[in-house]
């Protein structure tokens, strides 16, 4: 009986931990797409070039300093917590603390330092403003990293949870007024000498692309000073409310670890997982120097064929000014990317939330709360992953249109790209919180591996398919698609060969699968009936409500719902008894 309360428990912090970041999550996304839907439409597709190309290499920085130690932080964090060992929880955090803090001053120096020779290399000079925006914010994600680990890895979520939120609200606020006051002052030097920022004007294109580098900017530093604004508040609560560890934990804790021994083991659990991170995000860099190079190549060598494909898209004074490429890139990285982003965010909070659960079941020999909690985890991710799939493959071309309405160019060309992007979906929605599974399990090192293989795949996907006139920008799509889907299979594989779990792919995934594939089918066919009919805001709303009302009732008809999980939603024990009535529950 001790023991199925123990893995009940286990289960339910889990779920209870998820739940938390959940609800923090919805809160950041729906923030953060009151930042980025004006945004990108504040921006043109030109801008947003510039902006991503920043984004791209300070989330890979970013990563080497953030991905692989708070991940770290957490295990050992949690598996001396299993052990009572709280004195060395403490030092982990001293130790953590200080050593972020060097990686975070030594990640914005090399960003600053290497910047004109990356912009260079990407041929996109115009975004060095933003490379430099952006440069201070790894010291301060680096900070954020430090206490986020920490409190994970002590299973108390609020810290991240309230921390994000804190974030995204001032990103919204100084990105996009910042922004806001560049256009404005742009035009408003444009009005009084058709002088803008030093470049003479003679047209309101002319003075558009003027502004561009420097709207950009504006929009990074504000991405950079929510960063600044997150850490003070992180440091004010642990100052405020403490860790919770009570004079008594520490009193009767075993004598702690010499600072050597423990830096040592944080080390070696955190460089694979930075260097996985690393490959990643260098995956995400290596996108955006081979997307606008076998764009501009193709556009070289193909002048004909790749005008034929965007004659229609891409503005002409864009086109004249050789800016197609980066436009194109802008499109994609800005508007289709901006969408496609979110599953994976949502999906990454199991993963947060199982690891220190997993961790504990392993190191403490519990093979079925070690299952229990991995099933779980592919079951979750599957029914948000699976609706979010077949809905961005039927649906991205309406979805674009709602969310940016002005932007006529860029969703055209994103849209294409989006739906194809859709189908992959599913493989990296299970693919991020499969690693923190094989991270409890203390293999550290796979991750790294199987993240180098989809990115060697990803390169050559790009480089053979992108340069096709007829394929372009689509080859993305197909890179990431081929990339996550082989990441998935070695995951999946590894996590068996450690544990000797075996998925049951067809009772964990089949039915959220053909639900989610319904909810897509919905969508679809509810949008074709009402476009024309009604505005195409309301129909793709309309359609989209309808889809989740089916995909709801498919999962629940088709008992796809497990009890354990159902009963960690607010109100849960009632839903759950009233699904267990009529047998609705798997």
């Amino acid at each position: 009986m001790g023991v199925l309360s123990l893995q009940k428990s286990k289960g339910q912090n889990l779920l209870r931990g998820a739940t938390i970041l959940a609800g923090s999550m919805v809160a950041v996304k729906l923030i953060g797409a009151v930042f980025k839907i004006p945004l990108g439409n504040i921006l043109d597709g030109t801008a947003m070039g510039y902006f991503n190309t920043a984004y791209n290499v300070f989330t890979m920085i970013y990563a080497f300093s953030t991905a692989g130690l708070p991940t770290a932080i957490a295990r050992m964090v949690a598996e001396q917590a299993a052990r009572g060992r709280y004195r060395d929880i403490r030092r982990i955090h001293d130790l953590s603390v200080k050593l972020f803090f060097f990686l975070g001053l030594l990640g914005t120096v090399l960003l600053a330092a290497f910047s004109k020779i990356y912009v260079d290399i990407a041929q996109n000079p115009n975004a060095l403003f933003s490379v430099l925006a952006i440069a201070p914010a790894i010291f301060f994600g680096c900070m954020m990293s430090a206490y986020r680990g920490y409190y994970e890895g002590l299973r108390n979520m609020i810290p991240t949870a309230v921390s994000q939120i804190v974030e995204v609200i001032a990103k919204l606020i100084f990105g996009l007024s910042l922004s806001v006051m560049v256009v404005e002052h742009g035009k408003s030097q444009f009005e009084a000498g058709r002088k803008v920022f030093g470049v003479v004007c003679h047209t309101t294109a002319d003075m558009t692309a003027a502004v561009a580098p420097y709207a950009s900017a504006a929009a990074i530093l504000g991405v950079t000073l929510s960063t600044l604004v997150g850490t003070v508040f992180l440091l004010v609560r642990h100052r405020w409310k403490g860790d919770r560890i009570l004079p008594e934990d520490l009193r009767y804790s075993p004598r702690p670890m010499r600072p050597q021994v423990l830096l040592t083991r944080l080390i070696k659990i955190a460089i694979p997982i930075s260097i996985g991170a690393i490959v990643m995000n260098v995956a995400q860099a290596v996108d955006t120097v081979t997307i606008i190079n076998c764009l501009q190549f193709a556009f070289d060598k193909f002048p004909k064929a790749m005008e034929k494909q965007f004659s229609g898209t891409v503005p002409a004074e864009v086109m004249a000014a050789g800016e197609a490429a980066n436009f194109i890139f802008g499109s994609y990285s800005g508007y289709a990317l901006s969408v496609f982003n979110l599953v994976p965010s949502f999906t990454s909070i199991f993963g947060k939330s199982a690891l220190p659960n997993v961790t504990t079941c392993w190191s403490s020999g519990d093979r079925k709360g070690t299952r229990v909690n991995t099933e779980s985890v592919v079951r979750m991710t599957a029914m948000i992953a699976a609706p979010a799939s077949f809905g961005i493959l039927f649906m991205a071309q309406p979805i674009l249109a709602l969310l940016f309405p002005s932007k006529t160019a860029e969703v055209a060309i994103a849209a294409s790209v989006l739906s194809w992007q859709g189908i992959s979906l599913i493989f990296l929605g299970l693919t991020t919180p499969l690693f923190s599974v094989l991270q409890g399990l203390g293999e550290v090192t796979k991750p790294p591996k199987y993240m180098l293989v989809g990115m060697i795949i990803k390169l050559v996907v790009n480089l053979v398919t992108i340069i096709i006139p007829v394929i372009n920008i689509n080859g993305a799509a197909a890179g990431t698609g081929a990339c996550y889907l082989a990441i998935l299979i070695l995951t999946c594989q590894g996590i068996k060969r450690v544990s000797g779990i075996r998925f049951s792919f067809i009772r964990l995934l089949m039915k959220p699968l053909l639900s989610g594939a319904l909810c897509g089918a919905s969508a679809w066919g509810v949008y074709a009936l009402l476009h024309g009919i009604l505005p195409d805001q309301l129909a793709t709303l309309l359609a989209i409500a309808i889809a989740g009302v089916i995909y709801l009732a498919a999962l629940v008809l088709s008992r796809a719902l497990c009890r354990d999980d159902i009963i960690m939603l607010p109100g849960g024990e009632k839903f759950a008894k009233l699904l267990a009535k009529y047998h609705c529950l798997g």
